[in-house]
C-alpha cells in the first residue's frame, strides 16, 4: 500500500507529523479522525532507489516585504466577499491564494493558513507581517473575530484603503503638473543660459555699452553661469547633503515637518489631510468597540508628519489620567474648533466613534477642495513664472537686433 506523510493537530496548541500505510487519503483521514486528530497536511510519500521522497517544507517568508496597496486592498475586498457568503475561512484562503497575482502576498496567504491551522488566530497570523497588516488592519481584524463581524470589518478596513489611495491620487494629481511645468522650465532656462547665449555674447560686443538694460542684465547672468556653474553645482550637493542629513536625524526630521506645516496653502494640506487619516483610523476602531487607549496607541501611527505625530504621543497619557478625549484634542496644534467640539458631542452620546468618521468625511471634503483650489492656482502661476523668465530672455535677446534694424533704417 503507498505511504503518507501527514501533519495534525493534537490539541489547539500541540502539532503531531509522521508516516502512515493506506489505500488512499481518505484512509488516512478517518484513521487521523478516530484518534482525535486535525489533519493539517497529507502527502502521499514516493520511494525512488531506495530514498524516501517527502514534501518540501515552505521556505521561511521575510517578516519586513512589503505589498502594494493595490494588491492588499483587492485581498481585502476579495476575503470580505467570500466571508460574507458564508466559506469557510480555509477554503477562503485557498481562494484568495489562487486568485491573487503578487508573489509575495500569495506566500503570505499560504503562510497565514498554515499558522491558523496550529491553533493561532487570524489576527495573530496576520501580526506577523507588519509591514504588509498595519497595526490599525490586525486590530480591526482581531475586534471582528471578537465580535462576529470579520466580513463587515474587511468591508470597512477595503473602503479604508481605497479612500486613502484615492485621496493620495488627487494629492500627486494636483501637484503632477505644475511640477512637470516647473522643471521643464528650470533645464529649458539652464539649456539657454548654457549653450544658447554664450554664443550670443559675441554678437552683442558689437554693441559696446549701447546694449538695452534687459541685455546687459542676461548677459551678466549668462557669465556669472558660465564661470561659476560649479559653484551652483556645489551649493546644490550642499542643500542636498544638508537635506538627508537633517531627514535621518530626529530634530532634524521634526524641523522639516514643522517647516512644511507652515508652508503657504501646503501647511493647511497636510494639517488636514493628517486630521482625516488620524479622525478616520481613530473613529474605526472606535466603532469597532476597541478601548479608547488602545485605538489611540494604534491610530497615532497612521499619521505621517512626525511633528504633530510627537504632538499625539501625549495624548495616551492625557486619557490614562482619566481625561476627556475632546480635552487632550483641545492641546493640540492642529486641532480645530470643529474638531474638538465634534469628538465632546459623541463623548457626550457615547458616539465618540461616529464622530470622529464624521470630522474625517467633512475634512476629506475640505481636502478636496483645497487640491481644486491649489491646482487652479499653482498651474497658472507655474505657467507665468516659467513665461515670465522665457519671454524676458527671448526680448533680451532681441532688443538689440531691433535697435540695429531700427538705426540702419
Amino acid at each position: 500500500m503507498p505511504r503518507f506523510q501527514y501533519l495534525a493537530k493534537r490539541s489547539p496548541t500541540e502539532v503531531v507529523e509522521g508516516v502512515l500505510e493506506a489505500e488512499n487519503r481518505a484512509g488516512v483521514v478517518n484513521h487521523l479522525a478516530g484518534l482525535g486528530y486535525t489533519p493539517i497536511r497529507i502527502a502521499e510519500t514516493q520511494e525512488e532507489r531506495g530514498i524516501e521522497m517527502k514534501t518540501t517544507l515552505r521556505a521561511p517568508i521575510a517578516r519586513d516585504i512589503r505589498v502594494p496597496h493595490r494588491h492588499l486592498n483587492q485581498f481585502t475586498r476579495q476575503f470580505a466577499s467570500l466571508v460574507r457568503s458564508q466559506v469557510s475561512l480555509f477554503r477562503a484562503l485557498r481562494i484568495l491564494e489562487e486568485q491573487t497575482a503578487h508573489p509575495k502576498l500569495r506566500q503570505i496567504i499560504q503562510a497565514v493558513e498554515e499558522d491558523i491551522r496550529q491553533g493561532q488566530s487570524l489576527s495573530e497570523a496576520l501580526a506577523k507581517y507588519p509591514k504588509v497588516f498595519s497595526a490599525l488592519y490586525v486590530n480591526l481584524i482581531r475586534s471582528g473575530e471578537i465580535g462576529g463581524m470579520l466580513d463587515t470589518v474587511l468591508d470597512r478596513l477595503a473602503a479604508q484603503t481605497e479612500r486613502e489611495e484615492e485621496l493620495n491620487g488627487k494629492v500627486q494629481t494636483a501637484l503632477a503638473y505644475p511640477l512637470f511645468v516647473g522643471v521643464v522650465g528650470f533645464f529649458t532656462v539652464v539649456f539657454l543660459f548654457s549653450f544658447v547665449i554664450p554664443r550670443l555674447i559675441k554678437l552683442f560686443d558689437f554693441f559696446g555699452s549701447r546694449l538695452p538694460l534687459p541685455t546687459r542684465i542676461l548677459l551678466g547672468l549668462a557669465t556669472a553661469f558660465s564661470k561659476g556653474w560649479f559653484w551652483i553645482l556645489g551649493g546644490l550637493a550642499l542643500l542636498a547633503v544638508l537635506g538627508v542629513w537633517m531627514s535621518r536625524r530626529q530634530r532634524g526630521r521634526l524641523s522639516l515637518a514643522y517647516l512644511s506645516l507652515h508652508l503657504p496653502l501646503i501647511g493647511s494640506l497636510i494639517r488636514q489631510l493628517e486630521i482625516v487619516r488620524f479622525a478616520r483610523s481613530f473613529g474605526l476602531l472606535l466603532d469597532r468597540g476597541v478601548p479608547i487607549l488602545q485605538a489611540t496607541v494604534v491610530a497615532i501611527p497612521v499619521v505621517k508628519n512626525r511633528f504633530l505625530r510627537q504632538e499625539l504621543e501625549r495624548l495616551p497619557n492625557h486619557l490614562k489620567e482619566g481625561n476627556l478625549l475632546s480635552a487632550g484634542l483641545k492641546g493640540l496644534s492642529f486641532a480645530t474648533p470643529f474638531l474638538v467640539n465634534t469628538v465632546a458631542v459623541g463623548e457626550e452620546s457615547g458616539k465618540a466613534g461616529e464622530a470622529l468618521l464624521e470630522v474625517a468625511n467633512f475634512y476629506e471634503r475640505e481636502v478636496e477642495r483645497l487640491l481644486h483650489l491649489m491646482s487652479a492656482l499653482l498651474e497658472p502661476v507655474t505657467i507665468l513664472i516659467v513665461g515670465g523668465v522665457v519671454g524676458f530672455i527671448v526680448m533680451a535677446v532681441l532688443l538689440p537686433i531691433l535697435t540695429m534694424s531700427i538705426i540702419a533704417h
